[in-house]
């Protein structure tokens, strides 16, 4: 609140204060990470909330009752998910809009087309490398979520609760909360396309910037099955005698 009241304050006659503009963008980075963080553990919480009455199969239930009972588990791996969708769809468009503007004015620039493209392609690899540490959280945290609850899961086992059905209750931890969650972080990312667009005068948008949250969602997925050979150690019967 500080930074925002900082950022909007007027500069005076000469202009705005150089230092306005990197607070301004330093309060949106820590608005939207503490946004993101309780939005994982609120969407969590809700979306278990409202399938655990609902649930036509067992590992819905058992996917939903976790969600409801510890909804900040993962919210952490989660939140900088969240982030990496917003910023990777809205560089997306954003990227579209410039290399369209460094084809129309090719001819007034002092460089070629490939000086400015190998920074945003340079971008595009940072954001990329963020993605896979994020993915690589996310399989640590889920692998952890296992450990921390072997007796659990091994109890279940012996009352005959097929492994089978244990799988897809882990996956749905993952896809369920990420589900909205993902959408919302996607418009979200869409938005900076539209602002950034209206600042550009470009009358479209690049709507394969919507593959972005599908694609994350995706990759999640597949880092949260890397957990599923440690489930099958876990749920053994001598996790039983472990206290």
């Amino acid at each position: 609140m500080a930074l925002f009241a900082a950022s909007i304050t007027p500069a005076g006659p000469r202009g705005a204060f150089p230092w306005q503009m990197p607070m301004t963008v330093f309060g949106s980075l820590l608005t939207v990470g503490a946004g993101s963080v309780w939005l994982s553990g609120a969407t969590s919480r809700a979306v278990g909330r409202a399938l655990a009455g609902r649930a036509r199969s067992a590992a819905t239930l058992i996917a939903a009752e976790r969600l409801r009972d510890d909804p900040w588990a993962a919210a952490r791996a989660h939140a900088a998910v969240l982030l990496v969708t917003v910023v990777g769809t809205g560089f997306v468009s954003v990227r579209h809009f410039m290399i369209e503007g460094l084809h129309e004015d090719r001819h007034r620039l002092a460089e070629s087309v490939s000086y400015y493209t190998t920074g945003l392609n340079l971008t595009a690899a940072a954001i990329a490398v963020g993605l896979v540490i994020t993915l690589c959280a996310l399989a640590v945290g889920t692998a952890e979520s296992l450990a921390s609850r072997r007796r659990g899961l091994a109890a279940q086992v012996a009352a005959g609760v097929p492994r089978a059905v244990l799988d897809r209750a882990l996956l749905l931890e993952t896809a369920l909360p990420l589900a909205p969650a993902l959408s919302a972080a996607g418009v979200g990312g869409l938005a900076i396309g539209v602002a950034y667009s209206s600042v550009s005068a470009s009358g479209f948008l690049p709507w394969s910037a919507l593959l972005v949250p599908l694609a994350v969602y995706g990759t999640c997925l597949l880092a949260a099955a890397t957990a599923l050979p440690l489930l099958r150690r876990t749920v053994r019967p001598a996790e039983l005698r472990h206290t």
